[in-house]
């Protein structure tokens, strides 16, 4: 099975999305992602251009009360999802990383992801940018590695943790 997690598009289209950021709207320009619906068998499930959403805090958790201080103006796009439910993000507005990172919030990441005061658990960058994002998924063969168990070798196992303690410096334990 192919594990990319988007096709190119036959010919390119106008991706009429004002709110989309210009890297974001060029992707889609060319791409189209699998959808939240694809396979399981994908450590990545990339969003098709209509399932993109725009997501606050309260639209990840059943609890709005709960806001963890500095996340009260956090604002995100919905970008993918994870072999187990994670939620991949575009990052509008957060407080451990800046716009345009792409922000994983979920269960039992390797966090704290980010950095700075506002930093959590169950929050991992996975990349400063969205184009820097994919190259590091096709590096890895399409595989998130912060995302899931996947066996790697032990000397690859050192070039993933580098990668995303560069991007998380308070990170609390191996991806």
């Amino acid at each position: 099975m192919d594990t990319k997690p988007f096709v190119r598009l036959a010919e390119p289209r106008v991706v009429n999305c004002p709110w989309l950021p210009p890297d974001l709207a060029e992707f889609y320009s060319q791409h189209e992602g699998v959808g939240l619906e694809s396979s399981l068998d994908r450590s990545v499930r990339l969003c098709r251009l209509e399932e993109v959403a725009h997501i606050r805090w309260k639209d990840l958790f059943t609890t709005s009360d709960d806001i963890p201080e500095g996340w009260k103006g956090f604002t995100a796009l919905r970008i993918g999802v994870g072999i187990f439910g994670d939620e991949i993000l575009y990052v509008l507005n957060a407080p451990s990383c800046p716009l345009g990172s792409v922000l994983a919030i979920g269960r039992d990441l390797a966090g704290p992801g980010g950095d700075g005061p506002f930093r959590m658990e169950s929050t991992l960058v996975l990349a400063a940018s969205f184009p820097e994002w994919l190259t590091h998924l096709e590096r890895w063969g399409w595989v998130e590695h912060a995302l899931g168990a996947f066996e790697r070798s032990s000397e690859s196992q050192q070039e993933v943790f580098q990668y995303y303690l560069a991007l998380n410096p308070n990170i609390t334990r191996p991806v």
